[in-house]
This record gives structure tokens, C-alpha cells and sequence, in this order.
């Protein structure tokens, strides 16, 4: 046995809890939770399952992944408009580590290495809130909003050359991590002024049935 990454898991066991939202509509792509959930419980080591929780409202995920631990959300908080922060703060009682591991279900490539590393960012950097970041395609500085057929700068610049813009990104929910306690200071996109940013690569994110598709096409043509 490697008891150094038995004292490792022990000590994440203790500190953190992994919560898998997994409401019952999706209009993008219909059950997609159902068929994204398995991506993420088998990315999980077996000796962390006892620290997931699947909260949900659908009773097939409830009937079938009743071997974990089931927070059945209301379902004031699982409507399209509902903020996943309204989510968290009706489960915070029942959650008792310090820190809540928040895992999107839309990331079929994430491996528990991703969020082992996303831990030690958010551990070395002191942090009471994390989330992911992406490098942008376009830049905001290039970007107008519509006015019917003129438009107006989303950000308001007289700058002409590129390299002068400032370096911007793209935050993502890859990985979201928080401690309990700054919740009520989060925004409904789980993060504020002091939420720091780890960095990833441009990874799948599955939102409709053709995301699926061509996920599914990759990984037939890479066995």
C-alpha cells in the first residue's frame, strides 16, 4: 500500500466534498445529466465516493445512484432560471467539510488528476474561492454590443494596436472549489473580487446533442 497517498486521500477526505449538481430539465440536450453522470463518478477514486453528493430532483438518478449520497434538491432550485448558489445554500447544512468541490457534469475529460491539481492551486494560494480560466479566442477589446445596425465597444478603448490590450480570459466551471463559509459573499456565478483562477486547457464542454455527437465521434476514432 502507498501510504503516503492514503494519508494524501485521508486528508482531502476530511477538508473537501464533492457535489455533482444534476438537475432533471436540460432543454440543450434532454437527460443530458443522465448521460454525462457516469464520466465524472468513474473519474472519482473508489476510497472518495463516500464524499460525493448527487444533488437532484430527477428520481432516476436518485433510484439508480442510490448507493451515494442523495441530496434531493427542491425543486425552487432546480428550475432553468435557478443560480447554482441557490442550490448550495439550501444544502449548506448538509454539507460539513470546510470546503465544497463543485463538479459540472458537461466535462466528460476531466480526470481526478485535474482536480487534485486545481486543490494544491487553491491550498498554496490561501484562496477562499476558485474557478477556472481559459485562454479567449477574441479579445473583449475587439468585441461590440448590437445596436441595431451599428454597435457599441463592450469595453470603452481608443487602443489601435493588439499587444496593447490587457491579457483577458475566459472563466470557466470546469472546476469550482469554495469554502463554506464564503458563500454568502459569492455571486450567482460562484465567484467574487477574491476568487482566484486556475488555469486550463481548452477542454470539451457538452451542451447539446451535436456536442455529444462529436464527442462521442473523437473518442471512436482515438481507440
Amino acid at each position: 500500500m502507498d501510504f503516503g497517498k492514503f494519508d494524501q486521500m485521508a486528508n482531502l477526505k476530511n477538508k473537501y466534498t464533492i457535489v455533482i449538481p444534476a438537475r432533471k430539465g436540460s432543454k440543450g440536450l434532454p437527460f443530458k445529466n443522465r448521460k454525462l453522470i457516469g464520466y465524472t463518478l468513474r473519474s472519482i477514486p473508489e476510497e472518495f465516493q463516500d464524499k460525493i453528493i448527487i444533488a437532484t430532483n430527477d428520481e432516476f438518478l436518485i433510484k439508480k445512484y442510490n448507493s451515494y449520497n442523495i441530496f434531493k434538491r427542491s425543486e425552487e432550485v432546480s428550475s432553468d432560471t435557478s443560480s447554482t448558489k441557490s442550490l448550495f445554500l439550501e444544502m449548506r447544512e448538509y454539507i460539513r467539510t470546510e470546503n465544497i468541490i463543485m463538479l459540472y457534469l458537461t466535462y466528460p475529460e476531466r480526470t481526478f488528476k485535474h482536480i487534485e491539481r486545481a486543490i494544491k492551486f487553491y491550498e498554496d494560494n490561501k484562496a477562499k474561492s476558485l474557478l477556472c480560466s481559459k485562454k479567449l479566442r477574441v479579445s473583449p477589446f475587439l468585441m461590440m454590443y448590437k445596436s441595431g445596425v451599428k454597435g457599441r465597444q463592450i469595453v470603452d478603448h481608443n487602443l489601435h494596436r493588439r499587444q496593447d490590450y490587457p491579457e483577458c480570459f475566459e472563466l470557466s466551471h470546469f472546476i469550482s472549489i469554495f469554502n463554506r463559509k464564503e458563500l454568502d459573499k459569492l455571486n450567482n456565478n460562484l465567484y467574487n473580487k477574491d476568487t482566484v483562477f486556475y488555469s486550463i486547457e481548452d477542454i470539451v464542454d457538452i451542451d447539446t446533442s451535436l456536442d455529444l455527437e462529436n464527442f462521442n465521434e473523437k473518442n471512436k476514432n482515438n481507440r
